[in-house]
């Protein structure tokens, strides 16, 4: 079995050709009429099987075996395609312990908590500021704590029912 090798989605001849169900003699045959091919020799999979999509007929990509029934992938193209998936989960991998990419769940919660957060501090400020505002106003504090505590929880809910997209539009 072919040594594999340490960089996600780059191959030697020899695994890009197990990989997609070729010789290693066809892959060389290949790089003549134009598969991309790096300086030190390796194929970067997912240009190789983008290539090999884009220039070669059906029949020649899976060595001209026999096609599976209308409509069912080949063995040649399942291959392909499992081949696609392990480069973009490699990607993929590669990009969450880089820490760019984050937990949906973890995302959820802290969103949520934040807008926990601030619908608390909203209501707060009502507690603090109804008082003050009553004595500026001469008003009774009890109704003006009631209608600013009603207004507030009246725009929270407007809030909590607008689409995000919609939020980051404006």
């Amino acid at each position: 079995m072919a040594k594999l090798t340490t960089t996600p989605g780059v191959a030697t001849k020899a695994e890009f050709a197990a990989r997609v169900g070729l010789t290693r003699g066809r892959i060389s045959q290949l790089i003549g009429k134009g598969l991309p091919v790096r300086t030190d020799g390796r194929i970067e999979v997912e240009a190789g099987l983008r290539w090999m999509e884009d220039n070669l007929d059906a029949d020649r990509r899976n060595k001209g075996g026999t096609q599976a029934s209308a409509g069912a992938p080949t063995l040649a193209e399942a291959k392909r395609l499992h081949e696609i998936l392990k480069v973009q989960r490699a990607r993929l991998s590669l990009d969450k312990e880089r820490g760019d990419l984050v937990s949906r769940a973890e995302v959820k919660a802290a969103v949520f908590a934040r807008a926990r957060r601030e619908r608390d501090a909203h209501m707060a400020w009502i507690a603090r500021t109804a008082p003050q505002l009553a004595a500026e106003l001469g008003a009774d504090p009890a109704r003006t704590f009631a209608s600013l505590d009603r207004l507030m929880r009246e725009h929270l809910l407007d809030l909590a029912r607008t689409p995000l997209q919609v939020l980051a539009d404006e």
